[in-house]
């Protein structure tokens, strides 16, 4: 069905330009503005980390707010800044406040696009403006400087914007000469839902509000549509803008899917205002046009004080309602999926694969998903729960003693469904991060890997001391039990302190917690002392073969558990330190 769409918008389009050389020339311009948009995108992607901006930018809401606000009408792009919203609130590197507050301002920044048209884009032979900025753009992208040829993409872009507006405005100028487009204007409340709906379309085909308001305010300025029905088209396009989020959010998970939703929310909720209070808005618009000496028939400069009320209106109502909006979406809008068996990646997401320093983030994030599992497996193995790693409040000993009874698991399985598919996403995620990383970026790539990789093998480590576990739990021998007993017990006391380490912030705090875990490590060798046991025949000497075993294996485990805490102490460490500095 997608397919027969497709190609039947373009077999219209082939039509019209074979029609039409004016439609020619229009669909010309649109698609020269559409490729200077996405050209415009890459401009900042190498001038400037935009994800680390973001960062920096939602740590209030109305820093998120002006963040939406600044990085739409700069990018001219209000599809990318949504996006990308969403995949950082499914990574869970911004609050759903923040991504709230960063749609608002997204959508303020429609006034600037309408005043910058409608002020300068067509009153201004601006194709001429376009020319040195194109050359002087093409100059700086042949530069070897990263920085240098971003910035030679941003002119090169505004200058192809220019000139699709000027295309645009052209076709319709001379397009009134064969086909008056006027004809089909319709008056009343009718013409203003048929043209808001003209609007929606077109901004859904285009997947552009800016290139549809563009088109709005081209046509206009030549008389090819009345002045109402822009008003029509303008409050369509801000309805059909949502498209990008919609489609952005398919492979979102249910944050990101909250942001959606409240954004086509709030589009829609303007719309429906605007449309049932159009009276006193074109009143308000009229009455303010006459005090700023606006021309009656000036309409483009009209229709731009136009979408300063209806932009404004809609973040005044909803704004002050961020808290009230995210209370409501957190309680309606749950994931109702079964927890699936197999276990997978929560924070991974195409759209962070773009920013190295996002991709190093989720990817942080969902080692500590990681790692999280493989705690609860080796809790399982020596026969304790989870809620038993959590409660501090009763000592590891106290613990063991009451865990006398074995917990009954597939060791496989449960590695299977609730470790190896994440393991996989991770390796997979961080080799396709790494080819858009800088050197400076691979070694902190490969050392996730490294802590991932680790954790497989600590797993396997504690595959081949379960069983023993298992069997010495119940042994008649009071003394090899005795002894498997101050193994689990140490092995509780690394899971406590690796659960801890996995929520502290502090730097100060972290080291002594790996401190801790250290001298567990080194206490392995001096705590048990087997030669003893044997040559009072405590023990038997297959007994005391697996102990001396199973005391290497989860060594082993713990020395794992160290590299691993390390690794995760070091992120910290290193995001606290960019932290401090950029602040």
């Amino acid at each position: 069905m997608k397919n027969i769409l497709f190609f039947g918008f373009i077999g219209l389009t082939c039509v019209l330009m074979y029609l039409s050389q004016s439609f020619l020339t229009i669909i010309f311009g649109i698609c020269i503005f559409l490729y200077a948009m996405s050209v415009l995108e890459k401009s900042f992607s190498m001038m400037a980390s935009l994800d680390k901006f973001l960062k920096k930018m939602t740590k209030r809401n109305f820093q998120s707010f002006l963040f939406g606000a600044v990085s739409a009408t700069v990018m001219q792009s209000s599809g990318l800044v949504s996006v990308l919203a969403i995949s950082f609130l499914s990574a869970g590197l911004i609050t759903l406040a923040s991504g709230l507050a960063i749609i608002y301002g997204i959508n303020l920044a429609a006034i600037t696009t309408g005043w910058f048209l409608a002020g300068f884009g067509l009153k201004v032979n601006i194709a001429a403006y376009s020319m040195p900025l194109i050359v002087i753009g093409m100059l700086c992208m042949v530069n070897k400087t990263e920085k240098i040829k971003g910035f030679g993409y941003f002119l090169f872009s505004i200058g192809l914007l220019f000139l699709g507006i000027s295309y645009m405005k052209g076709g319709f100028d001379h397009i009134k000469d064969s086909i008056d487009l006027s004809q089909f204007a319709m008056s009343g409340m009718a013409g203003l839902i048929v043209y808001t709906f003209v609007g929606i379309i077109v901004t859904v085909l285009i997947q552009s509000s800016h290139a549809s308001l563009t088109l709005a305010l081209a046509a206009l300025s030549v008389g090819q549509i009345t002045y109402d029905n822009a008003v029509g088209i303008a409050i369509g396009s801000n309805v059909g803008s949502t498209i990008m989020a919609i489609i952005g959010s398919l492979n979102a998970n249910m944050e990101g899917k909250k942001l959606t939703v409240a954004h086509v929310l709030f589009n829609v909720t303007c719309a429906i205002i605007s449309v049932i209070l159009i009276v006193p808005f074109m009143y308000i618009t009229d009455v303010t046009s006459a005090y700023f000496g606006i021309a009656d028939d000036d309409y483009t400069l009209k229709l731009a004080v136009f979408l300063s009320y209806f932009n404004a209106l809609g973040v005044i109502i909803f704004y002050p309602l961020i808290p009230l909006m995210e209370k409501l979406l957190n309680k309606y809008m749950k994931d109702s999926r079964k927890r699936s068996k197999i276990d997978s990646a929560k924070y991974l997401d195409e759209q962070s694969l773009q920013f190295p320093d996002s991709a190093l983030e989720v990817l942080g994030k969902e080692l500590l998903h990681l790692y999280s599992n493989a705690n609860s497996i080796i809790a399982k193995a020596i026969s304790i729960s989870s809620s038993d790693i959590q409660n501090s409040d009763i000592s590891a000993k106290d613990i063991i003693k009451l865990r006398q009874t074995p917990i009954k698991m597939d060791y496989d399985e449960l590695y299977n469904n609730r470790f190896k598919e994440i393991y996989s996403q991770i390796i997979d995620y961080a080799i396709l991060a790494g080819t858009n990383a800088k050197p400076e970026q691979l070694s902190k790539f490969m050392d996730i890997r490294r802590a991932a990789l680790i954790m497989a093998e600590t797993l396997k480590d504690m595959k081949n001391t379960q069983p023993n576990v298992f069997k010495y739990i119940t042994s008649s021998n009071q003394y090899a039990k005795e002894e498997y007993d101050r193994l689990r017990v140490e092995m509780l006391e690394c899971l406590r302190i690796m659960y801890n380490i996995a929520s502290i912030k502090d730097i100060d705090e972290l080291e002594a917690q790996i401190k801790n875990l250290r001298k567990i490590y080194n206490a392995y060798d001096s705590e048990f002392d087997f030669d003893v046991l044997i040559i009072n025949k405590k023990i038997t000497n297959k007994m005391a073969t697996s102990l001396m075993n199973d005391t290497v294996m989860m060594k082993n485990t713990t020395k794992g558990m160290l590299k691993v805490a390390e690794m995760i102490f070091a992120h910290h460490h290193n995001q606290s330190l960019n932290e401090s500095t950029t602040a």
